[in-house]
C-alpha cells in the first residue's frame, strides 16, 4: 500500500483522494516548518521586502489553516458527488473555454478540478482533470 495515498500500488487516486494527499502532504511540511523553531514569520525576515512578505504569506500557521479550509472544501464537494465526467465535456478545440457547471455536481467537480491546478506536475494529476 502507498503510504502518501493509502491505495494499493496498482490504484490511481479519485481527484478527491488526489486532493487530500496533497493536503496532508502541505500540513505535513507547514507543521515540520512551524516546530523548526523559526520565531517569527513576517516582514521583518532579511531579505528585499517582496521576499520578505513572500516569506510572511507562508507562514506555517497561515499554510495550515489554508490546509483545513482546503479539506473541508474537498470533502463538501466529495459529498455532493462530483460529476467529473463534466471536466471532459468540452468539444474539440476548446480547450480554453471556460465551463459553466449548470447543477451541484458540475460544481462541485469543477471545484475539485481547479483546486488540483497548483499540483498539476505531480506524477499523479491526470490530464482528464484540468478543467
Amino acid at each position: 500500500m502507498d503510504v502518501e495515498s493509502g491505495l494499493e500500488p496498482d490504484q490511481q487516486p479519485d481527484l478527491d483522494q488526489f486532493l487530500l494527499a496533497r493536503i496532508a502532504e502541505d500540513k505535513r511540511i507547514a507543521a515540520d516548518a512551524a516546530s523548526a523553531g523559526r520565531a517569527e514569520w513576517d516582514a521583518r525576515a532579511d531579505g528585499p521586502p517582496h521576499v520578505a512578505e513572500h516569506v510572511a504569506r507562508h507562514d506555517p500557521a497561515r499554510v495550515l489553516a489554508e490546509c483545513s479550509a482546503k479539506r473541508r472544501l474537498v470533502l463538501a464537494c466529495r459529498g455532493s458527488r462530483p460529476d467529473l465526467h463534466f471536466l471532459g465535456a468540452r468539444p474539440n478545440g476548446m480547450a480554453d473555454f471556460p465551463l459553466a457547471p449548470t447543477d451541484q455536481h458540475q460544481l462541485a467537480a469543477l471545484t475539485l478540478a481547479l483546486l488540483a491546478l497548483p499540483y498539476a506536475e505531480h506524477h499523479d494529476y491526470r490530464p482528464e482533470w484540468r478543467p
